[in-house]
């Protein structure tokens, strides 16, 4: 790695006109117009610290740094995505992204496509070698990664363009929202550059930051969105409840917490203390009772920073409402009847948040909260404040607002923002009913509904897990009315066992079968095991107190213990499910046509371009397990599942409408 970066400031003048410094640790400054910004590269172990001091007010823009890699000869680049829903893993190099290029502007307007990713903010280029990330990435050879990144994340968001036929990777940190004073010495940007193995560096990455990750047990349990999405209500939960809590109390979860969770769909989005009486008639804090009572942990579903169009808070408070500097409504998406950005900003919408959360929890009593949609307090720089610092000013003001041992769960987070500032965080898009959505639907940006695409971020960050928080994958499936094939669940319910701290389902727990049953038993023997190597020793592990008697109870599952493989599975999804099979064939990423390459270099099979790379560095997975995983992904399709994958292409595009992305 060069351990020589250059340097790069953009700055505006009083007038408006736009300048730029170049400099190195080993370079002096130089520039037109550079001793207007005096700037001092200080260089301190695998940190450089970039700092300027203005001649007079002025405003700077950003700060970027280029450092040389060996591009041509890595064996795969992994760059962050932005949100927990981005696409985020190893790829090659010579890898493209799409994005939304090629989505007609009238498409993404009309569903506010652009809303949840960095589509306004980083320039988008389809070029294969040009990829793009946010917050930190990685350069692999064999085991070794070159890792680089910013180290402060709650003073400005920093993107990272790669450069391939320069060999070069750049990191660009956006500048403070407001003009600096004359003789104001500012830090605008903190490299890190690290080399290790994936794990150490990445571990190194994080202590430089500061990071320290909340104590946590893992999660199992289930969450109502994927079998009711919003069509919930007291009733029908009642009768979830009585499945979930037999099924759950029965196993030795040995230290991991038993979770029944509410999601979207008791109260129009925005009016949180005002939930919908005619399918909650009792209230929510009976909801809560009734979990408790059953001896599970009560989770509920917010989206504390967006309200949509036909609630009580959009009607009432305009004024709450984010605009951008046209004056006009920032929406969050086009989620339920529209959703709208709140002004994270306004007094009045603090105290508005601090409200929902606190009477979810104090006076309702759920212990944990899912908290999505929150890079909506990020969409705008505004009040003085760029995304980054937007953003972990509205992540603190959830933590404040709530008891001290509440527990979260974010989710549409930007993900560097949330080291640290939760006990999980959803690492990947939401999961679909079928296996990669319609051909129509893979063209709506990066963040899209994809379970193919959720099980690769579970493995493409992976490395997360136990550092800065426990990774949620989303819940696997095991139920017979969706449509992925039976490998496809295997490899989502072993990914999640294996490399997550939550283990969910949306399925009807009650209504499992004997076989059913078996395989989730040998899944959350595998998490259990390997989760107790994620639980720090001789920490408040935030557990919570529930009415289960029997939850200490040494039982033995009946289904073996020792991993998920046993019989095979069959593909017909009319037939019971045996024991789940590592050894069958996983398919290979799909093949989209990709935009033309770049005159510089040379195009590479295009296999090479959209596959998920191997070679993970993970230290606390059950290795024979994983290996299987990937072993099977590298064989390509089985005739099984291409048919379950043509079929899936007949889904409609109201099957978007069922996501909360």
């Amino acid at each position: 790695m060069d351990l020589n970066p250059k340097f790069q400031i953009a700055w505006r003048v009083p007038d408006g006109g736009r300048r730029v410094t170049y400099v190195s640790d080993q370079v002096p400054t130089f520039g037109a117009d550079c001793r207007d910004l005096d700037v001092t590269v200080e260089r301190d172990g695998d940190v450089w610290h970039v700092w300027v001091d203005p001649e007079y007010d002025l405003t700077v823009e950003s700060a970027a740094a280029t450092v040389s890699l060996d591009l041509q000869h890595a064996d795969a680049l992994f760059l962050n995505g932005y949100n927990s829903w981005t696409d985020s893993w190893e790829r090659s190099p010579r890898a493209n992204m799409h994005g939304l290029w090629g989505t007609p502007r009238g498409i993404v307007d009309h569903w506010v496509l652009d809303a949840s990713g960095d589509y306004r903010f980083a320039r988008q280029d389809p070029r294969f070698g040009h990829q793009h990330g946010e917050g930190y990435g990685y350069l692999r050879f064999g085991q070794a990664v070159s890792l680089f990144g910013d180290c402060k994340p709650d003073t400005g968001l920093t993107v990272i363009y790669e450069d391939l036929p320069e060999n070069t990777i750049t990191l660009e940190k956006e500048g403070p929202n407001r003009a600096l004073a004359a003789g104001e010495r500012v830090e605008v940007l903190t490299l890190v550059l690290v080399e290790g193995t994936l794990q150490g560096a990445f571990s190194r990455y994080v202590e430089l930051m500061g990071v320290k990750r909340r104590p946590a047990l893992p999660l199992v349990g289930f969450t109502s969105w994927y079998r009711h999405y919003g069509d919930i209500d007291a009733a029908t939960l009642r009768r979830d409840l009585v499945g979930v809590s037999d099924v759950l109390l029965a196993q030795p979860l040995e230290g991991a917490l038993p979770v029944f969770q509410v999601d979207d769909g008791y109260a129009k989005v925005g009016d949180w203390t005002r939930p919908d009486l005619e399918r909650f008639p009792a209230g929510m804090g009976a909801v809560a009772d009734d979990i408790c009572s059953a001896g599970l942990v009560p989770g509920l579903w917010m989206a504390p920073f967006v309200c949509e169009k036909d609630s009580h808070t959009f009607a009432e408070h305009q004024d709450w409402l984010l605009r951008d500097a046209q004056g006009h409504l920032v929406m969050s998406g086009s989620h339920w009847s529209g959703g709208y950005a709140l002004d994270t900003q306004n007094p009045e919408v603090r105290d508005y948040v601090r409200t929902s959360l606190s009477t979810a929890t104090r006076i309702w009593g759920f212990k944990l909260l899912k908290l999505d949609f929150l890079y909506a307090a990020a969409m705008v720089p505004h009040a003085g404040l760029n995304r980054g610092e937007l953003m972990a000013d509205a992540l603190d003001l959830l933590r404040e607002s709530v008891p001290d041992n509440t527990l979260f769960d974010f989710c549409g987070v930007p993900v560097v923002s949330a080291f640290g500032r939760c006990e999980y965080c959803r690492i990947g898009c939401d999961v679909g009913l079928d296996w990669n959505d319609t051909l129509h639907m893979r063209v709506t940006g990066r963040e899209r509904v994809s379970t193919k695409n959720s099980l690769h971020n579970t493995k493409g960050r992976a490395h997360l897990n136990g550092v800065t928080f426990l990774n949620d994958p989303d819940v696997f499936f095991l139920r017979r009315d969706v449509k992925i094939t039976d490998s496809q669940r295997t490899r989502l319910l072993s990914a999640d066992s294996l490399l997550g701290g939550v283990l969910f389902t949306s399925d009807d727990m009650g209504a499992w079968d004997s076989r059913q049953m078996g395989i989730f038993q040998n899944a959350l023997d595998t998490f259990v095991r390997r989760s107790r190597d994620l639980v720090p020793q001789g920490e408040d592990h935030g557990e919570l107190e529930t009415n289960n008697d029997s939850y200490d109870e040494e039982e033995e599952p009946d289904a073996p213990s020792s991993a998920l493989n046993a019989e095979v599975m069959t593909s017909d999804m009319t037939q019971p499910m045996p024991v789940v099979d590592m050894t069958q064939p996983m398919p290979v990423a799909d093949k989209i046509d990709a935009p033309p390459a770049s005159d510089q270099m040379e195009v590479v099979p295009e296999s090479d371009m959209t596959q998920v790379m191997d070679g993970l560095d993970m230290t606390m997975v059950d290795r024979p397990l994983l290996a299987a995983i990937e072993a099977a992904e590298r064989e390509g399709d089985s005739p099984e599942e291409s048919d379950a994958l043509r079929d899936s292409d007949d889904m409609p595009l109201e099957t978007e409408g069922n996501s909360h992305e």
